[in-house]
């Protein structure tokens, strides 16, 4: 329970700091390399333009309602995709590979499609139930046809004896399935899970 509370914190430390592959709002590290100077200068001006908006509406608002208005539903709003992604990233059986063992389609089938209801599943424009095939093709296929292509794409896997490579997870309670994941698995790697060679 005490590690579940640090979640809100941790999720600053990530954006902020960009602990371990690069920041959010400092531009360094891994998730950057190879990206142009241009690249770097676009991301800081909507970073300015982002705290300079947040910044005019406290000071116009106060600060009670800045936090009814703007901070709640942004918590809210980063809790879920931090969820969402979370989970679409980490299963029980999922592998870790090192940057040796790694390639494109090995990280895109430890990905997770995890069905969180037909409602949730619609509203959210199946971007949690069609997540495999965003890894897989996402320059080509539209959210829109998430669905119709992860359903195209689970009865090829099992045409061509393949099925076991694709992970869908039953997830109704997720809300409980994060905090789960979080107690028991938060910066824990299992060994076992690792991919060396």
């Amino acid at each position: 329970f005490t590690r579940n509370l640090q979640l809100p914190i941790l999720y600053f430390v990530y954006l902020f700091t960009g602990v371990p592959d690069g920041g959010h709002v400092f531009f360094y590290g891994r998730m950057w390399e190879g990206h142009s100077l241009k690249e770097k200068a676009n991301a800081a001006l909507s970073v300015a333009i982002s705290v300079a908006t947040a910044g005019t509406l406290w000071a116009t608002m106060g600060t009670a309602d800045f936090a009814v208005v703007c901070m709640a539903p942004w918590l809210v709003l980063s809790f879920w995709l931090f969820m969402v992604t979370y989970l679409q990233h980490h299963s029980e059986d999922g592998k870790l590979y090192t940057d040796d063992t790694y390639t494109f389609e090995r990280g895109a089938f430890e990905t997770v499609d995890r069905n969180y209801g037909k409602w949730i599943n619609r509203m959210s424009h199946h971007m949690m139930d069609g997540h495999v095939v965003h890894h897989l093709f996402f320059t080509k296929v539209p959210h829109y046809r998430l669905e119709a292509a992860t359903e195209a794409l689970q009865k090829g896997m099992e045409e061509r004896g393949q099925g076991h490579m694709y992970k869908l997870i039953d997830t109704p309670d997720f809300t409980q399935e994060i905090i789960k994941q979080f107690d028991e698995n938060w910066f824990f790697i299992d060994e076992k899970q690792v991919v060396r060679e």
